[in-house]
């Protein structure tokens, strides 16, 4: 017992801990990319051919970093900071329905589900598991191929085209890469038969990379604005900007409860609540800087060598841009041989607020109106779209998650898992692979 208590004081510990001065440094830096990435494209590198006239695009800068800047760091961060832990229960457990511990070993357990049985009191697993975050598609569309299309102030007469000068929109292509590694380290302890208290810490490392892309596009070959550093004889109307940033710390430890009210041999009922710490700093995305609470029932039953389970939560997120959530999980492992098991399940994640849903502007369209001159007057209704990206209410999202559970003795166990997504929604990686390792005490 004194080594268990040893252990826990030591993630207790560890639970308090923050980031270093020199992450948040970094972090910093990480935070205010796009934000400046958005003003040097739209306020620093605009030129006018004669003269400057720059100021003209500052509402579209002020625009991005008020309302584009916010929401993408926040659909980076709520995204790592959410990603499922693996079950709290792995190995070999116990049935106490007769009074006295008979251990179960016909299946390892689920990878991201939970089943309602427990450890059992005095009981501790410890473990660590690494998962790996390429988030290159969201809402379908590839993150290099994301686009903005930024506007002319509109001047005098209302409605774009009646100055010459409004007639140029600038696309701006982020060329996106994010990539995330997480490593959780865990600890689960039985202070009861039917009641366990876990902890989860991970460290994280966030990356964003990419060579943005600016383009000045107007309806003909006279454009009136370029980006500086050429004269106005050769303008220049094509910028990239590349940039290179990551950030590392320990991102939002998860406390986890879980009781088991009806235990019978084959049945058994139970719930977990699941709360995420703001122990990472939001400014370098390990963290959203809120506390979110997940409460979930659980059900499971031991049917031959397999056993189904599903869970049903809501999941409370107060960040913004992040909406609650209903979740659900069904699945089953099933017993493939001596100390092998394999987990499949279905990961749903449903919005609930639709005011929360990210959006890259009040409308999804803006008209330009191009005159032709030339004998007479002909005017053309250019209709320009604000991004690439799909606006929409939600991102529910489906996954789907296939893994094996390895025990080459009764203390350890190996983990290897999949996470596919089986739609378009949020941000996402097309394949999130995770490997871990538990120990039983």
């Amino acid at each position: 017992m004194s080594k268990q208590l040893f252990w826990m004081i030591g993630l207790a510990l560890l639970l308090m801990a923050r980031p270093s001065s020199a992450q948040g440094e970094e972090a910093k830096h990480l935070n205010e990319l796009f934000e400046k990435l958005f003003n040097k494209v739209l306020k620093d590198d605009l030129r006018l051919s004669p003269g400057e006239h720059a100021r003209h695009y500052f509402g579209a800068a002020e625009s991005a970093n008020g309302v584009l800047t916010p929401a993408l760091n926040s659909l980076i961060a709520s995204n790592i900071s959410s990603f499922p832990l693996t079950s709290t229960i792995a190995g070999v457990t116990y049935d106490f329905s007769t009074g006295r511990p008979v251990p179960i070993t016909e299946s390892l357990g689920p990878i991201f589900a939970e089943t309602a049985a427990t450890l059992g009191k005095g009981r501790l697993n410890m473990g660590a598991e690494f998962t790996h975050l390429s988030l290159n598609k969201f809402r379908g569309i590839a993150t290099k191929d994301i686009r903005f299309t930024f506007f002319h102030e509109d001047l005098g007469t209302s409605g774009l085209g009646n100055n010459p000068f409004e007639l140029d929109v600038i696309d701006l292509n982020l060329d996106l890469d994010v990539n995330a590694n997480i490593y959780a380290f865990f600890a689960t302890y039985g202070v009861a038969n039917n009641f366990d208290v876990g902890v989860a810490i991970p460290f994280v490392n966030v990356s964003l990379s990419g060579t943005a892309q600016a383009i000045i596009r107007g309806p003909f070959s006279g454009r009136e604005h370029y980006f500086a550093g050429n004269a106005p004889a050769s303008p220049n109307v094509v910028v990239t900007e590349p940039y290179d940033k990551n950030a590392s710390g320990v991102g939002d430890v998860a406390v986890r409860l879980k009781y088991s009210f009806v235990r019978r041999f084959d049945l058994k009922l139970g719930a977990l609540l699941d709360v995420r710490l703001p122990t990472g700093n939001e400014n370098d995305f390990l963290g959203t800087g809120e506390t979110s609470t997940k409460f979930s029932l659980i059900a499971s039953r031991k049917i031959a060598q397999f056993t189904p389970h599903l869970n049903i939560g809501y999941d409370y997120r107060p960040a913004d841009f992040d909406s609650d959530e209903l979740e659900f999980t069904a699945g089953l492992d099933q017993k493939l041989a001596e100390g092998v098991t394999l987990a499949v399940d279905f990961l749903g994640e449903l919005d609930v607020n639709s005011s929360e849903a990210i959006k890259f502007g009040a409308q999804e369209n803006i008209v330009i109106q191009d005159r032709v001159t030339g004998g007479a007057n002909v005017t053309v209704n250019r209709l320009e779209d604000l991004t690439s990206i799909p606006q929409r209410d939600n991102d529910n999202t489906l996954n789907a998650s296939i893994g094996f559970r390895i025990a080459p003795s009764e203390k350890i166990l190996l983990l290897g898992n999949i996470l596919i997504p089986m739609n378009d929604g949020g941000l996402r990686s097309s394949v999130a692979p995770t490997l871990g390792v538990t120990v039983n005490f």
